[in-house]
C-alpha cells in the first residue's frame, strides 16, 4: 500500500455520522456506494480530514475446504491456491502501439462470483477434472464477516467524517449536507441515506443559548440602569454603549484567534 497523509487528529472524534440502508440491496453492494461513491466525493470537501466506513461490507467469496474430500482426491492445500491464483487473473496481455495512441490488451480472466469460482478446474483424479465446489464449500460472502454496524435495528453501513484541525465543525457539517443532498438523487431510490449523529447542532444549539443569554443580560442591565437613573436619555447612552463595546471585543478577539490557531499549525 503507498503511504498516504492525513492532516487530521487522531483523538479528534467524528463530527458527523452518516447511515446507508436498503431493504432490496446487498451490504456488498451497498458498501460499494459508500466507499467508492460518497467517501470518496465527501473527503474532496472543504475542511475534511477523511471519511470512515464503519462496518464495512466488501464483497469476497469465502472458500472453506473439506479435508476429507481434499484426501480423498489426492489434492493438497498448495495445489488450490495455485489454481485459484492461476484461474483468477486480471493482468495486461500486450499493448498495441499506434501512431498517436497505443492500446493495452486485457484477458478477462477475473472470477467474479462464487458459482464462477465452483467451477474451476483444480486438477484431475482417475481422468476426471477436480473442480473447487467438489473439495468444499464455495459460497458469496464478505471479508470480514464479524464487523457489523446498526441504526435503528438494521444492519447499515456508517460514514464518520473527522474534520481537519483548526476548521469550523458547523461550516464543514454544512458543506457536507450540501454536497449529500446534491448527491442523493444520484443514488438507487432503495439506498436510504441518514444522518446517524451530528456535533454541529448541539454546537448550534450552545451559539443559540449564548445569543439568548446576551440578549437577556442586555436587557436587565438597561432596566436596572432605568430604575436608578429615572433618565431616558442616560438610559440610551447605556443601550448603544454595551453591544458597541461587546461587538468592538469579538472584533479584536478574531485575528488573534486566527493567528493562535493558524501559527502552530505550519511552523
Amino acid at each position: 500500500m503507498p503511504p498516504s497523509y492525513q492532516k487530521s487528529n487522531p483523538a479528534d472524534s467524528p463530527i458527523l455520522f452518516l447511515a446507508l440502508t436498503s431493504d432490496l440491496l446487498p451490504l456488498s453492494q451497498l458498501d460499494e456506494y459508500a466507499q467508492t461513491f460518497l467517501a470518496q466525493r465527501i473527503s474532496t470537501v472543504e475542511g475534511v480530514a477523511q471519511v470512515n466506513v464503519f462496518g464495512s461490507q466488501k464483497y469476497a467469496v469465502r472458500i472453506q475446504l473439506d479435508p476429507q474430500a481434499m484426501a480423498s482426491r489426492g489434492v493438497g492445500i498448495d495445489q488450490v491456491s495455485d489454481a485459484i491464483d492461476a484461474g483468477n487473473v486480471n493482468l495486461p496481455t500486450g499493448v498495441l502501439w499506434g501512431s498517436e495512441q497505443a492500446q493495452t490488451i486485457r484477458a478477462d480472466g477475473q472470477l467474479s462470483d462464487a458459482g464462477e469460482f465452483r467451477s474451476l478446474i483444480i486438477t484431475s483424479h482417475n481422468g476426471a477434472p477436480v473442480r473447487l465446489g467438489d473439495l468444499g464449500d464455495v459460497k458469496d460472502d464478505v471479508q470480514d464477516n464479524r464487523a457489523a454496524s446498526w441504526f435503528n435495528g438494521r444492519r447499515s453501513i456508517v460514514l464518520a467524517i473527522q474534520r481537519q484541525p483548526g476548521t469550523n465543525t458547523v461550516a464543514v457539517a454544512n458543506a457536507v449536507h450540501a454536497l449529500v443532498d446534491r448527491l442523493r438523487p444520484q443514488m438507487p431510490t432503495s439506498v436510504k441515506l441518514e444522518t446517524l449523529n451530528d456535533r454541529s447542532i448541539s454546537i448550534r444549539h450552545s451559539v443559540t443559548d449564548v445569543e439568548t443569554t446576551l440578549l437577556v443580560a442586555l436587557g436587565l442591565v438597561v432596566l436596572v440602569i432605568f430604575l436608578f437613573l429615572r433618565s431616558g436619555y442616560a438610559t440610551l447612552i447605556a443601550s448603544l454603549a454595551l453591544p458597541l463595546s461587546v461587538v468592538g471585543t469579538f472584533a479584536a478577539m478574531r485575528p488573534l484567534d486566527s493567528a493562535s490557531i493558524t501559527c502552530p499549525c505550519w511552523h
